[in-house]
């Protein structure tokens, strides 16, 4: 019997590490000279990037540009300016609430990670998702909740509801919809006067 602890022979372990690295690198190299490998070597996008002095509890730079890419088409046009301008952060928003609701915090970074990082066939791309125009993750988004797969649909739901949960719970977002904002008794009597003009 042998002990399983003890290094392979050097004329055994070579060939198999020359192997394995030329194969990884020659499929890498493939993969990469027809532009199939999503690289990411950019970084997050500095338009979807969380800004220097925000600390994160629970998602990355990468899943905030994420978060806040997929926040961005579902919102339609008016809340995506607002985003974009930085007036409303829906993905800060985000990170809060799964940082009080721990049991959310998995499902949404994997989701995140899915999105971002998923290619072909599961997610309809071959780049990261905050590397494609407007029309490009409008396209995956709507694969995602056109899919026969419950779990592409599941993503889809998920992402798309808190995404309009924390876009327009932001008080920043009432001009967006015409909501005059919370009441109080002297709300209320001026939002009266103002339906019947008196």
């Amino acid at each position: 019997m042998t002990d399983s602890s003890a290094p392979l022979p050097p004329d055994v372990a070579e060939p198999f590490a020359r192997l394995n690295r030329r194969s990884f690198l020659r499929l890498a190299g493939g993969l990469a000279a027809t532009g199939l490998l999503p690289t990411g070597c950019g970084g997050v996008p500095p338009a979807l990037a969380p800004s220097s002095d925000l600390v994160l509890g629970v998602l990355s730079p990468r899943a905030y540009a994420t978060f806040t890419a997929v926040a961005m088409r579902c919102v339609g046009p008016r809340g995506a300016e607002a985003i974009q301008a930085r007036r409303i952060d829906p993905a800060r928003a985000a990170d809060l609430w799964v940082a009080r609701l721990p049991a959310l915090a998995g499902p949404l970074v994997q989701g995140l990670w899915l999105l971002e990082w998923g290619v072909a066939p599961l997610v309809a791309k071959w780049r990261p998702f905050t590397a494609l125009d407007g029309a490009g993750q409008d396209r995956v988004l709507e694969d995602l909740m056109r899919s026969r797969l419950d779990l592409k649909r599941d993503l889809f739901k998920g992402l798309k509801s808190l995404s309009m949960l924390v876009t327009y719970s932001a008080p920043e977002s009432r001009a967006l919809v015409g909501y005059p904002g919370p009441f109080d008794a002297a709300g209320i009597a001026a939002a009266m006067t103002t339906v019947t003009g008196d």
